[in-house]
């Protein structure tokens, strides 16, 4: 049994260090190694928005305003949607006052990629369409046509019914070949629209030779267009079954991503996603993390209920493991308990017995010789049960020795985490069924953390004015707000975005609920903040 152990825990750990000499694990390291200079980079893409920034503001030359504005709407269109979107429409507003109609198409392109990105798309098709794609020529015609593409494939994702899936990938794919036609032949770009179009084709092998072609001809320094390559690789590996060189892939994405300081990604969520089946807890939890943060930084809508809707069933696989190495700690304990008490009996019985024996020995002289033998086999078994016992204390010590080193081990290495398929999205005509499934489970988990919090709450009110949520799983409106302040987040904006209101709707339903209590307005909210 005690090979066994040592064999399982051997087999286990060779499991989890597989890949430290493979491809697979050289990459997670430059990986790991890249996040650690996250910082770096990122401050490289902050000076050159600062000094942009700064020559927009000196300048008074409105072809020479136009060319910043549209060169800090690059250095933002993959950054942070707000500052790119903001930037692409005083492109918009400086082109018409110029009246030149190529930069006001130029504009609307950025305005409308903006859009896509961040997920608003009846906007971004409005756009698309405002433009007259007949007085479109060159690269304006090609990012219009990319656009378009893009758009199409985005509002299939988020449909998934037919037959509007089936049209809008019809459309897209139109779109897609409009490009590889008007886009020279040999080039990167129409190897990478011709690898797109094979995947879609589900010609895996040509799509990655396209891709490869895409990586050779383009700049090395060019970091966005080799992390969105690698990108479509991984996923052409995932089609194949190909699951070691998708993880490559991706963490090649990753890294093209940190370090150009790109928050719009996806990379390293699939990546978290795929290492996480594998075992590697420590780094899926630090890749998923990090791909939240920059998915809120950027503001996408669509990722961020993407990542929100797999977290929660995260953190309830880690309860559930938690919970699960808790009741075997308290096992074992409680055996362990129990064999200690057992002993200690077992060691006062003989203890008392030996005691008997010897005045028992004393008071019988009469009958030596028959006691002597008795004696002698008595003595016999008090020492076969006192070697016993001191091997049982050994045996237990050493038991309980190995299950902490092993606890100490399994602490250490597992975090637990589950990911459903990213590709699974919701229905445009069920987001708001969706949100409300959202709410149910904010309201149920937070139930959890704070279960007297309905109670507490009407507390702070008189009787009359005091209302109850629909079962004990939920909370009202009013209840839910304060909810997210017990939570700590006091900003009516976040909380506005997070319940779908307007902040001057969040702001009139504080000041009325405030106004409603028999607590002061101004020490209401700490004695939220007490339950």
């Amino acid at each position: 049994m005690k090979h066994i152990f040592f064999l399982l825990c051997a087999l286990c750990f060779s499991v989890l260090d597989c890949s430290a000499d493979t491809e697979m694990g050289k990459w997670l390291k430059r990986l790991d190694a890249s996040l650690d200079h996250r910082e770096q980079f990122e401050q490289q893409r902050l000076d050159r928005i600062a000094e942009l920034r700064r020559l927009l503001n000196l300048t008074h030359n409105d072809d020479e305003g136009y060319t910043l504005a549209y060169s800090l709407y690059n250095e933002f269109r993959s950054y942070c949607y707000d500052s790119a979107c903001h930037y692409a429409y005083d492109c918009l507003e400086r082109a018409t006052a110029q009246m030149r109609d190529d930069r006001i198409a130029e504009a609307k392109n950025a305005i409308a990629f903006s859009l896509i990105s961040a997920g608003i798309l009846t906007e971004a098709s409005s756009v698309l369409d405002s433009m007259d794609r007949e007085h479109l020529d060159g690269q304006l015609l090609s990012d219009y046509y990319e656009h378009k593409c893009q758009l199409w494939r985005a509002m299939a994702d988020y449909v998934r019914e037919e037959p509007f899936y089936t049209k809008y990938i019809t459309l897209s794919n139109t779109y897609l070949d409009s490009l590889r036609e008007i886009t020279p032949q040999g080039t990167a770009r129409w190897w990478s629209f011709t690898g797109s179009r094979q995947m879609r084709d589900r010609q895996y092998d040509d799509a990655l030779f396209a891709f490869d072609k895409v990586l050779q001809m383009s700049d090395s320094t060019d970091l966005h267009i080799r992390a969105m390559t690698y990108a479509e690789m991984a996923w052409a590996y995932i089609w194949k079954g190909n699951e070691d060189s998708a993880i490559v892939k991706f963490a090649q994405s990753a890294i093209a991503d940190n370090e150009s300081a790109t928050r719009e990604i996806t990379a390293l969520y699939h990546l978290s996603r795929l290492i996480f089946k594998r075992g590697d807890y420590d780094r899926a939890s630090r890749y998923v993390h990090q791909a939240l943060e920059d998915v809120n930084f950027y503001n996408t809508r669509l990722r961020k209920v993407e990542i929100n809707d797999i977290l929660p069933i995260i953190e309830q696989e880690r309860y559930d493991a938690v919970r699960s190495q808790r009741n075997w700690l308290f096992a074992t304990t409680a055996l362990f308990v129990a064999m200690l008490l057992g002993s200690l009996w077992s060691y006062w019985v003989i203890h008392r017995k030996n005691r008997k024996l010897t005045e028992a020995r004393a008071e019988i002289a009469d009958r030596a010789e028959e006691l002597q033998v008795a004696n002698s086999r008595l003595l016999e078994a008090d020492k076969i049960k006192t070697a016993y016992i001191g091997r049982s204390f050994y045996s237990n010590a050493e038991f309980i020795e190995k299950l902490e080193k092993a606890y100490r081990a399994i602490d250490r290495k597992i975090t637990a985490r589950q990911y459903d398929d990213l590709r699974y999205t919701l229905k445009e005509s069920t987001l708001n069924s969706e949100r409300e499934s959202m709410y149910e489970a904010f309201d149920e988990t937070f139930l959890k953390l704070f279960p007297n919090f309905v109670e507490r709450f009407n507390l702070l009110f008189d009787e009359a004015d005091r209302k109850m949520p629909p079962n004990d799983h939920s909370l009202t409106s009013e209840m839910r707000i304060f909810a997210l302040i017990r939570l700590g987040i006091n900003d009516s904006e976040r909380i506005a975005k997070f319940l779908d209101y307007s902040v001057h709707t969040v702001n009139t339903y504080k000041t009325r609920i405030k106004n409603r209590s028999t607590a002061e307005n101004d020490k209401f909210e700490s004695l939220i903040m007490q339950i």
